[in-house]
């Protein structure tokens, strides 16, 4: 099985952990991770057929969905907006972002939707900044150290490396308490019928990753260091700290009500998102018979 994830992010940590500390072999399950980064890549990676399940970005599936696809969210990882706005030195509040540039991955991804997103709740029109797609995190925080942008959506351990060097988190969008299904695993619906063995199979390592990485500081922050490419252990910790103990949900079910916000925002260019209910872009059937039958339960146990 070909499983993939969409970006070099603490959020995707489990899905690390799962493959790294063996939770796929140990389920029966032959896996390949790869990395195909950016959500909207990603959801056209397994509408190809080309990967079975995503580790990834909730807003890319709800625009493959509606333009059509039957990709849907099969766990919910990130349920709220877990990004933070960055911002260089000279920035301290959010009226100085007015006609600056503000860097994402890829437009249409989760931190280009988090970067409006946070510029509408601090007052600020998204026509009032220029957003640019730059690639991963680590060429955003590059950009911002050599002038070439004034902020940045990024995520630990990458915030704790900018902190380090002088810049501001001007914003932990985390504490707003909103619900939004940012990041989780997906598959086409094609897939969970004809291979529902393997997916329910995927599932418990899911579920099993999760627990590890809540469970087993030492090793999870070495499998995050390894994929993370960095050796700084106080960005590392950083990141545990953030997903493991704050973000990340024992029972990883989809957020119906992050999936109806990505909805709302995404009705302001798409206006039969607006009409489109929430449950049509999750699945979680091989979820809750796991949780049914007491096996997450018996985990922390």
């Amino acid at each position: 099985m070909i499983v993939g994830y969409s970006a070099q992010a603490g959020a995707y940590a489990p899905i690390w952990i799962t493959k790294d500390a063996g939770l796929f072999r140990k389920n029966g399950l032959d896996v390949n991770l790869v990395f195909i980064p950016g959500g909207p890549t990603a959801a056209a990676a397994m509408v190809a057929g080309e990967v079975q399940a995503m580790a990834m970005a909730g807003p890319a599936i709800v625009a493959s969905n509606l333009a059509g696809s039957d990709l849907v969210m099969t766990a919910g990882i990130v349920n709220t907006f877990a990004f933070q706005l960055v911002t260089v030195k000279s920035i301290t509040t959010a009226s100085q972002l007015r006609g600056k540039r503000i860097g994402v991955n890829r437009f249409g991804a989760a931190p280009d939707v988090a970067a409006r997103y946070a510029l509408n709740h601090l007052k600020i029109d998204p026509r009032e900044v220029t957003i640019l797609q730059l690639g991963e995190q680590s060429t955003r925080l590059e950009a911002m150290k050599a002038g070439q942008l004034d902020a940045a959506i990024l995520l630990p351990p990458i915030t704790t490396m900018a902190q380090k060097d002088g810049m501001n988190i001007l914003l932990d969008m985390s504490e707003l308490g909103g619900e939004f299904l940012i990041t989780g695993m997906a598959s086409s619906q094609k897939f969970l019928t004809q291979n529902k063995p393997a997916a329910a199979r995927l599932m418990r390592a899911l579920v099993e990753g999760i627990h590890y990485f809540k469970t087993q500081r030492r090793d999870s922050e070495k499998i995050i260091a390894r994929y993370m490419r960095t050796d700084n252990l106080d960005a590392v910790a950083a990141t545990w700290e953030y997903f493991a103990a704050k973000i990340v949900p024992r029972k990883p079910y989809p957020s119906v009500k992050g999936v109806k916000a990505l909805l709302d925002l995404a009705a302001k260019d798409r206006p039969e998102a607006a009409k489109a209910a929430p449950e049509r872009f999750i699945n979680t059937t091989l979820l809750k018979e796991l949780d049914d039958s007491g096996y997450i339960d018996g985990l922390y146990r």
